[in-house]
């Protein structure tokens, strides 16, 4: 309802702009020809009234073949009528005579007393007062996720899994087709009719078959976060393309958006590492081979380990056009500014339009970016023993990414989920995925050429990367879960004394002693040492009463209603607009204007902008 009342507001903000623009450029076209003298047009807003000129008034259809009505009063109407529903369901919501919702927040005075409550067995049934979380912001709350019994979150858990399963699945179909163009020149030969593509020039069927597969499946992989985080949020199956992966992750029972980041991470690298890697691999190796497979089905396996060193050629290029194309246009963002420029030129109907487009950031998924680049990694593992010179196209590739990103995390980027910097050891931990693909090649190519020693050592390496796996999970997952309550003791002897008890002193520290700080970094790399390195002078955020309040109340129970923003004429008719409009929604047409060409212009840098305002720090 809520936000039936925001699209009510927005139409009627458009169509009284709409309905200004025109009564604007009406009289300014009649005062050109001399039909109004411009004295006369000065009083207009007691007057001469914008209609009175034959301003065409903004109107619309109720139904497909209904009866066009006046939409700036059919808006008023409506908007009257349902801001006082929304009014008296909020006075009720806040009042507690709603439904309570299956979940709590509690507000601890201090950070240690949270994790003694979230370290602490609650209840001795099981599913009731679980999960728990700590460090939730109120932005970062996805509601439709609170009011979930225990078995309906295993449900729809198994259900979403299941469902990104079979996605693994049927999306290896383009992945492999697209593999197989990479070795374009194998399949013109089994095909006859793709034959003209041998006659095209060198250069046209290179692009074919390094620019066009690398491109296609980027592509190709840029849709499945978009699906993963759909299913998140909510269980509506395709309303539309950008909502689907998020419906997944909310539905599925996961109580707060750093947590749908955190799925949709491990749910796309799943999709990278099938689709891009081992498909894609598979699929360029055996087309390279498809003529010899046919002939002889039983040498399978040989031709495979032959021509896997093959699809390296593929992977320089998808090396390349990641460092190159993703490095250059997250720098120069021509297609942002290109649809900034499109945008605030065809779609600016109201103020509010070409505020947004100018205030708004440009955000980042975590869950969209880290897989791509963690899969790059695995590739690179795992072929650094099958073909080593792909790490230093893969070095290239990651070294622009990593420039260019760090460049538009400080000016470009604005992060609105905070994951608390859970996706990088999580990302660290996909790592070891490349590690164990390149101890399996190594194990197969060996047990092929019938090498037993060399298959038994890597067996071996092998068992034991899985035991060191699993010791570091046991020994990293509480770090990442809860926080040490020795922490405290830590920071309590580093303000008591001037200078940190582990402070590490560069000078006098001998050379090889730097060495042995990547091997120890319990040692080097402390809480005293690192917390050096953390601002202390972070002056704390004061909440008014109001805020302290509705922090955790859902938005829409608190929200109120927007304020329209209206462009200013120099005739009045924003001003009557303003008069006949304030005694139903607050209206506003200070700030922005209309030039002598009728466009709307306004102050990107007042500090009063009806639409500015300080957001609030959680």
């Amino acid at each position: 309802m809520v936000d039936q009342r925001d699209r009510l507001a927005e139409k009627l903000e458009t169509a009284e702009t709409k309905l200004i623009r025109r009564a604007n450029k009406v009289r300014t076209q009649a005062i050109k020809t001399g039909e109004l003298n411009i004295d006369t047009c000065l009083d207009c807003e007691s007057s001469n009234p914008a209609w009175s000129h034959k301003v065409e008034r903004p109107m619309h259809r109720l139904r497909l073949f209904g009866e066009k009505v006046d939409s700036i009063h059919w808006y008023r109407a409506e908007l009257a009528k349902k801001t006082e529903e929304v009014s008296n369901l909020q006075a009720k919501h806040q009042n507690g005579e709603a439904k309570q919702l299956s979940a709590i927040f509690v507000e601890f005075n201090s950070q240690a007393d949270a994790q003694i409550a979230l370290q602490t067995l609650s209840h001795h049934q099981p599913f009731h007062m679980t999960p728990r979380f700590t460090g939730v912001s109120p932005r970062e709350v996805v509601w439709s996720a609170l009011n979930l019994s225990g078995w309906q979150r295993i449900v729809r858990r198994f259900a979403v899994q299941g469902f990104l399963a079979a996605m693994v699945i049927f999306w290896s179909f383009p992945a492999a087709i697209v593999g197989a163009i990479s070795n374009i020149t194998y399949i013109c030969k089994l095909i006859p009719f793709l034959g003209f593509i041998l006659d095209l020039p060198d250069f046209i069927r290179g692009a074919i078959e390094g620019l066009l597969p690398a491109a296609a499946l980027a592509a190709l992989m840029s849709l499945v976060p978009i699906i993963c985080r759909s299913m998140l949020s909510k269980f509506v199956f395709l309303r539309t393309i950008a909502n689907f992966y998020t419906v997944c992750a909310r539905r599925a029972g996961v109580p707060s958006k750093a947590r749908v980041e955190l799925f949709t991470q491990s749910a796309h690298f799943v999709f990278q590492v099938v689709q891009v890697f081992l498909v894609t691999t598979l699929t360029s190796a055996a087309s390279a081979a498809t003529a010899q497979i046919i002939k002889d089905p039983l040498s399978v396996k040989d031709l495979l380990a032959q021509n896997l060193p093959k699809a390296t050629n593929f992977y320089i290029s998808y090396f390349l056009l990641q460092g190159l194309s993703m490095s250059s246009m997250a720098l120069v963002q021509i297609v942002s500014a290109l649809v900034f420029k499109f945008v605030t030129t065809f779609f600016a109907y109201s103020p509010r339009r070409l505020f947004q487009g100018w205030a708004e950031l440009a955000s980042l998924s975590w869950g969209n970016v880290f897989p791509i680049f963690t899969n790059m990694a695995v590739i690179a593992l795992t072929y650094s023993c099958i073909a080593p010179l792909i790490l230093g196209f893969a070095f290239l590739g990651l070294y622009l990414v990593y420039q260019a990103y760090r460049y538009n995390f400080l000016f470009v980027y604005e992060i609105q989920v905070d994951t608390k910097g859970l996706v990088y050891p999580r990302a660290l931990q996909h790592l070891l995925t490349g590690l164990y693909l390149a101890e399996i090649c190594l194990i197969g190519l060996c047990a092929i050429k019938g090498a037993v020693g060399p298959v038994i050592i890597m067996a071996l390496f092998m068992v034991g990367n899985i035991l060191a796996h699993m010791s570091l999970n046991d020994a990293l997952a509480p770090l990442n879960t809860f926080l040490p309550r020795s922490l405290d003791v830590e920071e309590e002897l580093l303000q008591e004394k001037e200078e940190a008890v582990a402070a590490i002193n560069e000078e006098r520290r001998p050379r090889a002693m730097a060495f042995w700080r990547w091997f120890h970094p319990n040692v080097y790399k402390d809480y005293a040492a690192l917390r050096q390195k953390v601002r202390r002078d972070v002056e704390g955020v004061c909440y008014t009463p109001e805020e302290m309040r509705t922090a955790y109340f859902e938005p829409c129970v608190a929200s109120p209603p927007p304020t329209l923003w209206i462009p200013r004429d120099k005739w009045g008719f924003s001003s009557h607009e303003v008069m006949e409009t304030d005694s139903i929604i607050s209206i506003t047409d200070e700030g922005a204007h209309l030039n002598e060409k009728n466009k709307i212009v306004w102050d990107k840098y007042d500090p009063h902008l009806p639409l500015r305002e300080l957001k609030t720090l959680y």
